[in-house]
């Protein structure tokens, strides 16, 4: 009795039928025009190396009218082959060893989505600690309101004297952004205000005492300071904090 796997054996047919009738390869090769080594790669069914199905059946044909077999046949066990050989890999696909090899997959890759979103979350909360706090309310920077008011005591001390007060000297500042950024300025160690410069953006604003600087982006900003430039040390993207003066 023929197993299976003997009963889809379309190369065995041709085989067969070709030495009944003593017909030599090279005959068969001539006739159809159809290489040596692709005949014997059909009798040995090796699937593997042979060409695309579709050129596979039409070299059935043209053996088995070589010889005188049934065409039809031959393209019938070739594609009942190809069947078997689908059955059988569905059937590994779903063997125990392939489910514990899904199921690890699966748990693997679940891991790897909650390791994302942990890194997520923890970035997000990295970032919102690091930048800067609200804008707060007060006066900008260069009024008269940032401006230092001597004290009541000064005021009546230098009326008595006769004498007339000293203006103080003004700080200012030059701001150039060369990259978009985001700046936080504090005046003279009171007010403060939040910028998000554009690139080409300038500022200019003045102090009594100085100026603290939180940068958002070391490489976005070019300063002035008392018309002399300051360096800024930094990496473009980092956050950074300059005291002036």
């Amino acid at each position: 009795m023929k197993t299976e796997k003997e009963s889809f054996s379309f190369g065995r047919y041709l085989q067969m039928m070709r030495l009944e009738k003593k017909i030599k390869l090279q005959k068969v090769s001539e006739e159809t025009r159809i290489a040596i080594s692709n005949l014997r790669l059909i009798e040995k069914e090796d699937l593997e190396a042979l060409p695309d199905e579709v050129f596979v059946k039409g070299f059935l044909r043209s053996y088995a009218r070589a010889i005188g077999a049934d065409g039809d046949e031959a393209v019938k066990l070739y594609e009942a082959r190809l069947n078997m050989i689908s059955r059988l890999a569905d059937a590994g696909s779903f063997s125990p060893r392939s489910s514990l090899f899904a199921w690890r997959n699966l748990i693997l890759s679940i891991i790897v989505i909650l390791a994302v979103i942990v890194l997520t979350l923890y970035g997000v909360s990295y970032f919102q600690g690091r930048m800067p706090e609200p804008e707060i309310a007060g006066a900008p920077a260069g009024s008269e309101h940032s401006k230092a008011v001597p004290s009541r005591q000064e005021t009546d001390s230098s009326v008595k004297k006769g004498a007339t007060p000293k203006p103080l000297e003004k700080l200012v500042l030059h701001i150039t952004a060369v990259d978009d950024t985001w700046i936080k300025v504090i005046v003279d160690n009171r007010d403060s205000k939040e910028y998000n410069l554009m690139s080409g953006a300038k500022l200019e604003m003045e102090a009594s005492a100085g100026f603290n600087l939180l940068i958002g982006n070391a490489g976005g900003l070019e300063l002035e300071f008392n018309g002399k430039p300051v360096t800024i040390f930094g990496k473009v993207g980092e956050v950074v904090n300059i005291q002036l003066p």
